[in-house]
């Protein structure tokens, strides 16, 4: 049976620089609306499920499923299929299709300018078989709007097919991930679409190495964690709205941050996910402010990996899995026009957060198949479970989310 495969990766990374090194920037939150429903409605689903460490990329899933929307048809056909109406609802696009290609196009065009501040890649891959052509319209759509080129490869030898996809992904994520899909996951493949996304930070600010050893306390025990500490100015709340103390710490270059969720003592991180969504989280970053904070973190490193087809029905995405999914734009082909559908949402990510900076990394695969403290100093201790996430303030997109049971350095 043959089957198209959409694969997306995305990794982060940080390297060591000295604090002498470092220029201030006056960089502020990103503080107009975020187009975040879809992001934060997966992210919830996912941690709500996952009792352990998880690190997620949404943006990464995002920007593939919206090529399969842009594959379900032209904006103004009058026939809207469900598989069309259920991407676009859950997707939220804007009405004016042109404005969500726009607003894709500019977030590329800027991470693709070099910045000696940080390395931000995306790289997006059509990888189909050798019978295959890619319809000329999507193409250039794809091409000029999403940085998304076509290459061909031998679906018929999955073991080779395999080892292209995975260099691709190896080359684009900096050797972060290495082995994406494999020769069995590709049998039958006969498109892959991949999107790599390579990130690499610094701290505006650096902490001091080699910080103090204390408890972390998880809710059946104590453990030992290696923690970073310093005192400085950054925004903070103690926000009523999400029951959780809100830390930003910014990445020199003034374009991106990572933000820091800690529930108060008498909340939990599942009440802190019970409280967010576009509106709530908005206003809550909105009330952040600059001030004295006593920041307290550990150190932690961690792999993950999710078949996502379950959370993404969950949230509204069903039929595009189903015998009546339609992408009549995707390909020409024996076989494949108007016959596929996802069979399989897969991501594989991982993040680790030192004095430095931090580093993460994760890759996703959806396959398609034929039908188919009192002196005024704020103090944040993140002793405790907690979540976090990496925006790019420039748009307010967030790249990767996580939650932090159980720090491992």
């Amino acid at each position: 049976m043959n089957a198209l495969v959409v694969i997306f990766c995305c990794a982060l990374a940080a390297q060591c620089i000295l604090a002498e090194n470092f220029v201030q920037h006056d960089d502020q939150p990103f503080r107009s609306t975020r187009n975040v429903q879809f992001d934060w409605q997966l992210t919830k689903r996912i941690f709500e499920v996952q009792k352990s460490n998880v690190v997620i990329s949404p943006f990464s899933v995002k920007i593939l499923l919206t090529l399969l929307y842009e594959a379900t048809g032209d904006a103004a056909d009058l026939s809207i299929t469900q598989t069309k109406k259920e991407l676009r609802t859950v997707l939220d696009p804007s009405e004016d299709l042109n404005a969500t290609r726009n607003m894709y196009r500019s977030l590329l065009d800027s991470a693709l300018t070099e910045s000696v501040d940080f390395d931000l890649k995306i790289a997006t891959k059509f990888f189909v078989d050798e019978f295959i052509d890619v319809i000329s319209k999507y193409q250039i759509i794809s091409d000029h709007y999403y940085n998304a080129t076509v290459d061909k490869v031998p679906f018929s030898n999955p073991k080779k097919a395999a080892d292209i996809i995975n260099n691709w992904v190896s080359r684009n994520t900096n050797g972060r991930i290495n082995e994406l899909v494999s020769a069995d996951g590709l049998e039958g493949a006969v498109i892959t679409l991949v999107n790599a996304i390579y990130f690499k930070g610094l701290w505006t600010y650096p902490f001091p190495e080699n910080g103090p050893r204390r408890a972390f306390y998880t809710a059946r025990k104590q453990l030992e964690a290696d923690y970073m500490e310093q005192n400085g100015q950054f925004y903070y709340d103690d926000s009523n709205i999400l029951n959780a103390q809100l830390l930003r710490l910014p990445y020199r270059g003034g374009k991106f941050a990572m933000y820091f969720l800690l529930p108060r003592t008498s909340s939990s991180v599942n009440d802190v996910l019970s409280r967010i969504n576009s509106s709530s989280l908005h206003q809550a970053l909105w009330y952040m402010d600059e001030t004295d904070v006593n920041v307290t973190i550990p150190k932690f490193r961690f792999d993950f990996s999710e078949e996502l087809n379950q959370p993404l029905q969950d949230i509204g995405i069903k039929e595009v899995f189903s015998q009546n999914a339609s992408l009549p734009l995707l390909a020409r082909g024996k076989g494949t026009r108007d016959q596929v559908r996802v069979s399989r949402v897969f991501q594989k990510a991982g993040i680790a957060v030192n004095e430095k900076g931090s580093e993460a990394y994760a890759a996703t695969e959806i396959q398609l198949v034929n039908k188919f403290g009192g002196d005024g100093t704020q103090v944040f201790n993140a002793n405790r479970p907690f979540l976090f996430f990496i925006e790019d303030e420039h748009s307010g997109t967030l790249l990767f989310a996580g939650k932090v049971e159980v720090p491992k350095a």
